[in-house]
């Protein structure tokens, strides 16, 4: 329930579901376990877990949701050996090459023989919609795989009007100005962390961890030009994290005052506590989240 990674995005237009629609329409997309040729599948589990009933999980105008996938542990190298085994052997039995259109087809048969007895490994991806001030943040650190999720969404619904929520921004000058200045919006503090690359995409890279970042030896980086991608970040002494240039926020980290604000809710209530934490982690992200909007400054202005 503590998000960890943030993939985040903006509704274009106010969004009011109704809990009895919206489960039903996730019930079309239910998750289900591999079939025997089934390579991956992915759809929608209980929100919360075991503990809960239902597909998606209503509370306080938020919306979580969990996406499960399933997928074949197939590797690549005892594929690629048998197909050359059975090619080699063709080759030696019958006197020919082999072309690449029987090779493909080699490859899918043996692929399809394996399939069944293949391993299978699972794992599930975090999503909640903020109904009142327009956020759908995905708990993952990639956008490969925060755009799977949305696209099951949007499936599922039938339609998603949403955009990344700092594609428009400009990220790597705000990052840069802000470490040069030493100086971020109110609420924030800069880390310890950061990245920084010439101003050239293949250019040199300084990855710094547990650094001083107001130190000269910084300066002198950024005198030269280079730009910051990433940055570590502290908002009002609750939550850690690094904000990127491609507008993700990872390694989200929450102080133990706020871990330990439900701890007193016994285990025996498991859905009451997974309730209670997701309405105390989602309230702290969207705090943060609309401060770090108001300290970026409104898109038109841009």
């Amino acid at each position: 329930m503590w998000f960890s990674n943030l993939i985040c995005y903006r509704f274009k237009q106010d969004v009011s579901y109704a809990q009895e629609d919206f489960e039903a329409a996730l019930e079309h997309d239910v998750f289900r376990p591999c079939g025997s040729q089934d390579m991956s599948t992915f759809g929608w589990t209980k929100a919360l877990g075991k503990h809960g009933q239902t597909l998606s999980h209503f509370s306080q105008h938020c919306i979580l949701v969990c996406a499960k996938r399933e997928e074949k542990v197939l590797p690549a190298s005892v594929i690629n050996e048998m197909v050359a085994e059975k090619i080699e052997s063709i080759e030696q039995e019958e006197n020919r090459p082999v072309k690449k259109k029987e090779k493909d087809e080699i490859k899918e048969n043996i692929t399809a023989t394996l399939l069944p007895q293949a391993f299978k490994k699972s794992s599930l991806q975090f999503a909640f919609i903020d109904q009142k001030n327009g956020w759908l943040i995905v708990n993952s650190g990639s956008f490969n795989k925060a755009e799977e999720l949305t696209a099951l969404l949007r499936k599922s619904l039938g339609t998603l009007p949403i955009v990344p929520a700092f594609a428009n921004y400009d990220l790597d000058l705000f990052l840069t100005d802000w470490l040069t200045q030493f100086e971020v919006p109110e609420g924030f503090a800069i880390g310890s962390d950061a990245e920084l690359q010439e101003a050239d995409d293949n250019g040199a890279q300084v990855k710094l961890k547990q650094h001083d970042l107001a130190s000269d030896e910084i300066k002198l980086h950024l005198e030269h030009g280079k730009r910051v991608t990433k940055l570590g970040l502290d908002w009002r002494e609750r939550v850690q994290f690094t904000l990127q240039n491609d507008g993700s926020l990872k390694r989200l980290s929450f102080s133990d005052t706020l871990k330990e604000q439900n701890a007193d809710i016994p285990k025996e209530d498991m859905a009451v506590k997974l309730d209670a934490d997701f309405i105390l982690v989602s309230e702290e992200i969207k705090e943060l989240l609309e401060e770090l909007s108001q300290g970026l400054g409104d898109e038109e202005d841009l």
